[in-house]
């Protein structure tokens, strides 16, 4: 095997059901010896291309592997249409905006806009996340249709980051139903236990959003009376955000 086809072999084998992998893990799916595996995989790690996971000895795709699926999905121009309106809300919540894209059954940080308060929310620009935890993912998930939801749900195994996440079907299809009559979605200690969030979907030419605009803070501030107010907002900003992007 040439060194290429090795190298994209190599990073082919991690996936949505399994996203971090050891060197023997992949060495018998490829029939490759470990030594040569563990050599490709440390190249691509100190490329960005891949990284270490928690778990000791696994590795899982880098944050150069994100930059490029994002920039061959174009979302270059997106945030430059998007930054200017996550400022806005930004500065009207005083809380951090996040910029959220679907890729296949997960969702990835694409930017944010930081809180200028001293305590504040963060994220990190690459990282992946389910879509049914938290709001970022479920402004997505609330524009599937029933095939696409029943679709998503057969895929993916609803597990529990926090012991506030929603991981029953039937309970995420209820919040999801709720969510689309009022047009926003909201999160309290689902994904990170300290964190709440409001987020609301932005939709392309396709009635299935692509993205989740997500404005989040800690749970002490946005209490259950400022995501009520700041829905609204978060709505107005992803419908604008849509309209620029659609050219309206």
């Amino acid at each position: 095997m040439q060194s290429v086809d090795r190298v994209t072999a190599v990073l082919m084998c991690f996936t949505d059901g399994e996203p971090e992998l050891g060197v023997t893990d992949v060495a018998q799916r490829l029939a490759l010896p470990k030594s040569a595996v563990h050599r490709v995989l440390e190249a691509l790690t100190s490329s960005g291309m891949t990284t270490r996971s928690g778990e000791r000895g696994k590795y899982r795709l880098g944050p150069r592997i994100t930059e490029l699926s994002l920039a061959a999905l174009g979302t270059v121009d997106v945030r430059s249409v998007a930054l200017p309106v996550m400022e806005e809300l930004r500065d009207a919540t005083g809380e951090t905006v996040t910029l959220t894209f679907a890729i296949g059954n997960q969702r990835v940080y694409v930017a944010q806009v930081e809180s200028r308060q001293d305590v504040r929310m963060t994220v990190e620009v690459g990282r992946r996340a389910p879509l049914y935890a938290g709001a970022s993912g479920r402004a997505i998930l609330m524009t599937f249709n029933e095939a696409e939801l029943d679709h998503y749900l057969s895929l993916v195994e609803l597990t529990p980051l926090t012991d506030r996440t929603l991981h029953d079907r039937a309970g995420l299809i209820d919040v999801l139903a709720a969510d689309r009559t009022r047009g926003y979605t909201d999160s309290t200690g689902e994904r990170d236990p300290y964190a709440a969030a409001i987020a609301a979907p932005i939709i392309g030419r396709n009635p299935r959003a692509f993205a989740g605009l997500s404005v989040c803070g800690p749970r002490a501030r946005l209490d259950e009376s400022a995501r009520v107010t700041i829905g609204p907002m978060a709505v107005a900003a992803a419908n604008r955000i849509s309209d620029l992007l659609r050219g309206n």
